[in-house]
């Protein structure tokens, strides 16, 4: 049984291989919100969890931008294959697409942090078979996004096994030199 009323999937004929697109409906941002996931190719015989890492982007951007700004799918895919890196799901939501970026914080009608922590590993479970809840978990982020590890990192240390906070606003009242809306606005 899922735990979304809907969950929609791309079709791997039409997406760069082992990158995917998926559309939830969120109880906690009451809409439907996108992440881009990267499954890499393992061996089919194993059946360890793979650990899930969590990538935050920063403000004015989306779920894409982590693979096409930056090729964090194919970065984790050649050190997969050479072997320096150990066999992993990147899961790049996006933050909710308040504003010019939400802070992956509460407001007011929305939760955007209860979005990360809660229902961006559960709609990963849903669709990874290996991806579990006894799969290791791990928070990174660049700007906005790297105040968002931060802050999810301090809020829920249980749930983490490593964070990695990137060029990141450390200073709430630094949002204000980057979003338009008023920061006082966000709750």
């Amino acid at each position: 049984m899922s735990h979304f009323r809907t969950l929609s999937l791309s079709d791997p004929r039409f997406t760069p291989e082992g990158l995917h697109h998926l559309t939830v409906k969120s109880r906690h941002l009451g809409s439907r919100a996108d992440i881009s996931l990267f499954v890499p190719q393992t061996d089919p015989l194993q059946q360890a969890p793979l650990p899930l890492v969590i990538l935050l982007h920063g403000v004015y951007s989306s779920h894409w931008s982590w693979a096409f700004k930056g090729g964090a799918h194919l970065t984790a895919q050649r050190l997969i294959q050479s072997g320096r890196i150990s066999p992993m799901v990147l899961a790049m939501p996006s933050d909710g697409l308040w504003g010019d970026g939400s802070g992956y914080v509460p407001h007011a009608r929305q939760d955007f942090q209860s979005w990360i922590v809660e229902e961006v590993p559960l709609a990963v479970q849903e669709l990874v078979e290996r991806v579990t809840p006894d799969s290791p978990r791990f928070l990174a982020g660049l700007s906005m996004g790297g105040w968002g590890t931060l802050l999810l990192g301090a809020k829920f240390p249980q749930l983490w096994q490593g964070l990695s906070a990137h060029s990141a606003i450390t200073q709430w009242n630094e949002m204000r030199f980057f979003v338009e809306e008023d920061i006082a606005d966000f709750a």
